[in-house]
C-alpha cells in the first residue's frame, strides 16, 4: 500500500476500480493493500449518491480508521462531501482502533461492526452515535457496490 495518498472530493466514479474492489470484496480476496483502492472508490460512491448524501447532510465529521501496526486512513465529510487519504494528520473526531483482520472484515461487510465493538475488538474514541453513523453509510456504500 502506499503510504501517502488522498482522494478529494472532486474524483468521478471509477467504475473500473469499483468492479474490481467488488471483484475482491466477492471473492473474499479483499486485504489491507486494497485500502487505498477501497476508500477511493468509497469516497467517489459517497460523493455521487444521493441515499448517502442525505445521511451525512450537516454532519460534518472526520473519522481514523487506526489499524494495528499498519498506517491509517482517514474518512473526512464536510457540506455533504466526502475525501479520504493516508491519515498524516491524527485530526479526528472519531477513532476506529482495530486490527487488520477486522477493518478487512468490516469494510468488506463480512463482520458486524456492532458484535465488534460490543466484543471489544473494535475500539472507539468519540461519540458512539457518530460510529453508528458511519455504520450506515458503510451499508449504504455496499449495497451501492452490490
Amino acid at each position: 500500500m502506499n503510504t501517502h495518498w488522498k482522494v478529494d472530493a472532486a474524483e468521478p466514479l471509477d467504475e473500473a476500480l469499483r468492479d474490481a474492489i467488488l471483484d475482491k470484496i466477492d471473492e473474499g480476496s479483499l486485504a489491507l493493500s486494497d485500502l487505498k483502492d477501497y476508500f477511493t472508490v468509497f469516497t467517489q460512491i459517497c460523493n455521487v449518491t444521493e441515499d448517502i448524501q442525505d445521511e451525512v447532510e450537516k454532519f460534518d465529521r472526520t473519522f481514523l480508521f487506526r489499524i494495528s501496526g499498519k498506517p491509517s486512513a482517514r474518512l473526512i465529510m464536510k457540506g455533504c462531501k466526502f475525501e479520504s487519504d493516508s491519515a498524516e494528520s491524527a485530526d479526528a473526531d472519531i477513532v476506529l482502533d482495530m486490527s487488520v483482520e477486522l477493518t478487512i472484515g468490516i469494510l468488506s461487510g463480512r463482520m458486524d461492526p456492532t458484535a465488534a465493538y460490543m466484543s471489544g475488538d473494535l475500539k472507539v474514541d468519540g461519540l458512539i452515535n457518530d460510529a453508528i453513523r458511519f455504520r450506515t453509510i458503510l451499508e449504504l456504500v455496499l449495497e451501492e457496490l452490490e
